[in-house]
């Protein structure tokens, strides 16, 4: 019993000192949301994308944007390093919520099931709100 607990005491350890050591070479910055960035990321993954409305989190880690060629609506959220885009089209929203300044999403994705945008004021997010409307 006393190896076995050795044995899981040093894994543990290598594991921590893995991430350490990777933290250390790779640093643990989170991306963080702009205009720019966002209309970057979504015209890497949408062919034809052009920016049309967008709003901004205050924290700079989520966006809403729409396209404005075909009024789609994407939420774009920093994840790690990197940004994550999501169509928000019907039967994906599953739910949405305001709760004053703030817009929970609830999706048909496993992957990324909730979301939670933050807005600068509570007109922003009841306007957004009425956007997404159609997409639950």
């Amino acid at each position: 019993m006393t190896t076995q607990l050795l044995y899981l005491a040093a894994s543990l350890a290598g594991v921590a000192a893995i991430v350490g050591f990777c933290i250390l070479l790779f640093g643990h910055a989170v991306a963080k949301i702009d205009a720019d960035a966002a209309e970057a990321r979504l015209r890497d993954d949408v062919p034809g994308f052009r920016k049309g409305a967008i709003a901004l989190s205050p924290d700079s880690h989520a966006a809403l944007v729409e396209d404005a060629r075909d009024g789609a609506l994407y939420l774009v959220i920093a994840q790690g390093a990197g940004l994550v885009t999501r169509k928000l089209s019907a039967g994906y929203v599953r739910d949405t919520a305001r709760k004053g300044a703030a817009l929970d999403l609830r999706l048909a994705d496993f992957t990324f099931p909730k979301a939670r945008l933050f807005f600068a004021e509570e007109e922003s997010a009841r306007a957004w709100e009425a956007r997404l409307s159609h997409a639950s």
